[in-house]
């Protein structure tokens, strides 16, 4: 079986689908899939990678005509475009890729996951006039939907990574219901074997702390979005009351949605922050680690915090990634809180760095809280492991070929 990605500008470094394709894609050569990634023809030039093509100089009018003939040259049996508007610059004619595709590559099976849903509306100039009734009388007939064109809606299948976007999909696109698959995200970071007690040391002398120092991690890219300036104020409380604790701002600050000149900024603004709060002895930005490097961080901090300003859910990869580190988790509420986070985290409102502090304070004071989560978070990821998630879209894509494919025999059962 090969299965083409289309993942946006493919960056594991730099944007979250995509390390979250790369891990996909892993697990999938396990079992015998042959995966490539089709991107743009710089991303492709950065990785050097003879499984990543450049198939287009941008997601602009061009992808329409390059991608189609790519895909005939290649024959995949299955184009999974992973999808979030951010990571293709929020182009429009990526949102008519299954309607192009379905009339240049009729037997091509398309799969579509939505990693983002139901928190923006696509407006289009030419038609804005008449797009008030016209946006809904195609929705309700499932023709195309008011966020995503006919990326969706021309899709043989759309798998959704959160309960959230599940619902939204469901209640927009009831007609859709058939094509609409739940298969949750992984932890975008493995647990390295290490042993605990070394890691807590080496990664204390590592930054010049105390061997007893109470060691909380944030750990993803930092960004306005993530409450890391809320967090700083909670923290300068804590330290107060609290001198021991100490605090990691584990990632880097160069994303796609922030990158270059911006993201040197904002890294310059939260150093000053740090700075004029006097907390840089307490506080350290790591900057951008490899995988090994963050699981080694986790492994060696006492709890984790994640103070998203939209609040968090269970798409996160690093609420995951902690959890899979056994780490206590204190996490900003979302609108919706699917039981396993309200089970095995501390949840507080979101932009409260009060109630952020006080939460902090009960977790470095409460031992048993503390072992209670740890073993409510490793439960909890039962359900987000990639053997598994790797099962379902195996049997996604059978089902799309249909019949005629046999898989290897020492396929792992999920």
């Amino acid at each position: 079986m090969r299965v083409a990605f289309l993942p946006g500008t493919f960056r594991p470094d730099r944007c979250g689908v995509s390390h979250y394709t790369e891990r996909l894609m892993g697990e999938l050569a396990r079992r015998g899939v042959e995966c490539l990634v089709l991107t743009t023809h710089g991303a492709a030039r950065h990785h050097g990678r003879p499984d990543v093509l450049g198939v287009t100089p941008d997601w602009g009018r061009a992808l329409l005509a390059a991608l189609p003939a790519e895909l005939v040259r290649l024959r995949p049996d299955v184009l999974h475009i992973q999808h979030a508007a951010g990571s293709f610059g929020y182009r429009r004619p990526v949102l008519w890729l299954p309607t192009v595709l379905r009339a240049a590559v009729p037997r091509l099976r398309v799969a579509v996951t939505a990693h983002e849903y139901g928190w923006w509306e696509w407006h289009p100039r030419l038609l804005e006039w008449a797009w008030g009734r016209l946006g809904p009388w195609g929705e309700a007939r499932a023709l195309w939907d008011r966020e995503d064109g006919t990326l969706l809606t021309g899709a043989d299948v759309v798998i959704a990574t959160h309960k959230a976007a599940l619902q939204a999909l469901l209640d927009r696109l009831p007609r859709l219901a058939p094509r609409i698959e739940h298969v949750p995200i992984g932890a975008n970071i493995a647990e390295v074997a290490v042993d605990r007690g070394a890691a807590r040391a080496a990664l204390r002398q590592q930054y010049g702390w105390q061997a007893d120092s109470f060691v909380f991690a944030y750990f993803g890219f930092l960004h306005p979005v993530k409450g890391l300036e809320v967090l700083l104020q909670a923290f300068q409380w804590l330290l107060a009351v609290r001198p021991w604790a100490r605090l990691i701002l584990a990632g880097g600050c160069q994303s796609l949605a922030l990158d270059g000149e911006a993201g040197m900024n904002y890294e310059a603004g939260l150093r000053e922050r740090i700075a004029r709060a006097d907390l840089e002895q307490a506080v350290r930005l790591t900057g951008y680690l490899s995988d090994e490097a963050v699981s080694a961080h986790l492994a060696g901090a006492d709890a984790g915090v994640l103070p998203f300003t939209g609040g968090v859910t269970l798409k996160s990869g690093s609420l995951l990634a902690m959890w899979t580190h056994g780490l206590p988790v204190v996490a900003t509420e979302p609108p919706a809180v699917e039981p396993p986070l309200r089970q095995a985290s501390i949840l507080v409102p979101r932009r409260d760095p009060d109630a952020l502090a006080e939460a902090l304070l009960r977790v470095i004071d409460d031992p048993g809280l503390r072992s209670d989560l740890a073993a409510k978070a490793r439960a909890a990821t039962a359900g987000f492991r990639w053997p598994a998630i790797a099962e379902r879209h195996l049997r996604i894509y059978e089902r799309l070929i249909g019949a005629g494919y046999r898989r290897c025999a020492w396929t792992v059962g999920a």
